[in-house]
């Protein structure tokens, strides 16, 4: 699914991560260095909760999440991934 932030569906969109279940991997911060970074164990940390124009690279990372800890979510909270 391709979005822009103009789209209706993204007005409202939020990102979670559950660091906790992280594998380490690193996918999320490759493919969207400006929304994922890590804490000092590599887990992942989140930089914005709010995706704004980078909405397809939250989308595209949480899809390439090996153990699925990203969460993108619409206003009323149902998955976009």
């Amino acid at each position: 699914m391709d979005l822009t932030s103009g789209d209706p569906v993204t007005a409202g969109v939020r990102i979670t991560v559950e660091p906790d279940r992280c594998a380490g991997s690193g996918m999320c911060r490759s493919i969207a260095p400006t929304i994922f970074g890590a804490d000092d164990h590599g887990w992942v940390t989140l930089l914005v909760d709010d995706p704004g124009d980078d909405i397809n690279e939250a989308l595209d990372a949480a899809d390439a999440c090996p153990l699925g800890v990203i969460a993108v979510v619409d206003a009323d909270g149902q998955s976009l991934v």
